[in-house]
């Protein structure tokens, strides 16, 4: 279950990115800011190169981006972790742990329809891959700041046959489902 790096399971994911100030998801948004002033090719790279799919293009990159932040995970974890670093580097790096800036929330904001929220929070992990560099496009095109822990946590834990990761992961989509909720939407708004 959950490396160093990852979410404990036994406190929301809110919690956790307010009293860790130093949480991986904030260290890899700073890294990618950094990179952004520093160093525009490596950012490009870890935008443009699909982990899943060609991740031997931008290994360099993605393991000095992952290592900066204290992420030192194998296997299946470092390729969950490598594909939330690639969202997160679409996205601009643009993490916040603000209630405002909660993903059901934004979502509403930006007027996702209930039932792309619903594809969100009801995908495996494979459809999930497809999803949220689409979402993080969306995100930065529009310039909103989201705080990236229940869809990293989503990423990290779906389809992770582990109790823990189970819990970790159904806690995720009633966050994003709630605050969808709770930003009034009456299911009628549909820019998708």
């Amino acid at each position: 279950m959950p490396e160093s790096a990852e979410l404990p399971t036994t406190q929301s994911v809110d919690q956790v990115a307010d009293r860790t100030p130093s949480d991986p998801i904030s260290k890899l948004a700073r890294e990618l800011t950094r990179l952004q002033h520093h160093d525009r090719g490596t950012l490009a790279r870890l935008r443009r190169t699909d982990p899943l799919r060609d991740g031997r293009d931008s290994i360099f990159e993605t393991e000095r981006v992952l290592r900066a932040a204290g992420i030192a995970v194998t296997g299946n974890r470092r390729e969950r972790w490598a594909l939330v670093l690639h969202c997160l580097a679409i996205a601009q790096g643009r993490h916040s742990a603000r209630a405002d800036a909660k993903p059901g929330q934004v979502f509403a904001q930006l007027r996702f329809s209930e039932a792309r929220v619903k594809q969100i929070v009801q995908a495996d992990w494979r459809v999930l891959c497809d999803l949220m560099p689409r979402i993080a496009r969306r995100l930065a095109a529009a310039g909103e700041t989201v705080n990236w822990w229940p869809l990293a946590t989503l990423l990290l834990y779906a389809d992770d046959p582990e109790a823990e990761c189970v819990a970790a992961a159904d806690a995720a989509r009633r966050e994003i489902v709630a605050g969808y909720l709770s930003a009034g939407n009456d299911g009628e708004a549909s820019n998708d």
